[in-house]
């Protein structure tokens, strides 16, 4: 499985090794590292967290490594793995990886571990059972070296079981949104790439969720920019299987007030809450009716009151309590559930086209502007 010229062995180290990493450095993992001669600051760190992977550590790994654009540096988590994981993992020769073990802790913890270790410009997540098509990366350089300004970046994901890959939808037109309106909603855990500035700001990954830590983190992201660059084709696949998160039944029993908590603390302390509607959806999501039903009167009553403030009066409160007065009378919640998610992802939609069209029309009006005052008679000009 040689994927490089270089075929240095993996060697186990007990000790954290030295880094230029912006992030503290953790004490609690060991550290598997191939020596390179140069280690020059890459242009990404690839953080993948990876727990009992056999079956397809080894495609990601691959379609990592035959990235059209090479500027990296690999950094794979083993949240403590019982399976062939990490014997994969080492059977990989590349100067660009570095594989760090850590006791099981979940997804959360071993992508915290692996930004402690990152070396890199920006941050590109990747889990460990995903896949990337060869000009993800590159698309993506691209992009940064144009904007730099932009410090978070996601290019379009599908969802795929993967059984071979899938040959890619039509591209459409690069894009600037706001996260806030929209772009929240476009962001994955194998399809992101922030800026390390904006990373190290940033709150770790929240480790005491196991479900919804991703839209938490995403959301967090708004505490350092307000918009995000996304790219026009799919680059990226998230491999849905029978224990992923979003198919595992045993995620059920989390509380709903543990899930929604977190965001509506985010929502709370920023300016205009009742305009982003993207982190609106996120909280929506999880009030279908048999989570809300599993609250006592007293504590939906307290948890919807606290989320309806936070909601816009005219464009999608409404639809929230026509959703609570069908909750209580126990008749036509699904339909009343799913015209208020309908009408939060409107929202999100035309406001974001709104939102952009104003932007495109702003940046014409400038740019005019400035071609006229480069053809200003300078004499008229001082008169």
């Amino acid at each position: 499985m040689d994927s490089s010229s270089c075929h240095s062995p993996v060697a186990m180290v007990t000790a954290p090794s030295e880094s230029c990493s912006p992030y503290p450095d953790s004490r609690s993992t060991h550290e598997a590292v191939h020596h390179s001669p140069c280690m020059q600051k890459p242009f990404f760190s690839i953080i993948i967290p990876a727990y009992n992977l056999e079956n397809y550590i080894a495609a990601t790994l691959q379609s990592v490594l035959v990235q059209t654009f090479q500027d990296f540096e690999i950094i794979i988590v083993d949240d403590g793995s019982s399976d062939e994981t990490v014997s994969i993992i080492q059977s990989f020769h590349d100067p660009r990886i570095r594989l760090v073990s850590q006791v099981n802790g979940g997804v959360s913890r071993a992508r915290n571990a692996g930004m402690k270790k990152a070396m890199g410009a920006y941050i590109a997540f990747l889990d460990g059972d995903d896949y990337w098509y060869p000009e993800h990366l590159e698309l993506a350089a691209d992009f940064f070296n144009r904007h730099p300004e932009i410090l978070a970046y996601a290019n379009r994901y599908m969802r795929d079981e993967l059984e071979a890959i899938p040959p890619r939808p039509p591209s459409y037109p690069e894009s600037i949104r706001r996260l806030g309106i929209r772009g929240v909603l476009f962001m994955n855990s194998s399809s992101v790439i922030l800026n390390s500035s904006l990373a190290s700001r940033l709150p770790p990954w929240e480790e005491a969720m196991p479900y919804g830590e991703d839209g938490l983190y995403w959301t967090r992201c708004m505490r350092g920019t307000g918009l995000i660059g996304l790219g026009g084709s799919v680059t990226s696949i998230y491999r849905q299987r029978a224990s992923s998160a979003m198919h595992d039944e045993h995620y059920q029993h989390i509380s709903l007030h543990s899930l929604i908590a977190p965001l509506l603390n985010e929502l709370e302390a920023m300016k205009n809450p009742k305009w982003q509607f993207a982190v609106h959806y996120l909280v929506i999501r999880e009030l279908h009716p048999k989570r809300l039903l599993s609250l006592n009167a007293e504590e939906r009553i307290s948890l919807t009151g606290r989320i309806r403030k936070i909601m816009h009066p005219c464009l999608n409160r409404p639809f929230l309590d026509s959703y609570m007065k069908a909750c209580s009378a126990r008749a036509g919640m699904e339909q009343s559930f799913s015209a208020l998610m309908d009408r939060t992802m409107f929202s999100c939609k035309w406001l974001d086209r709104l939102e952009r069209m104003g932007r495109s029309l702003f940046f014409r009006l400038q740019t005019n502007n400035g071609m006229e005052s480069k053809h200003q008679d300078p004499v008229r000009s001082r008169s």
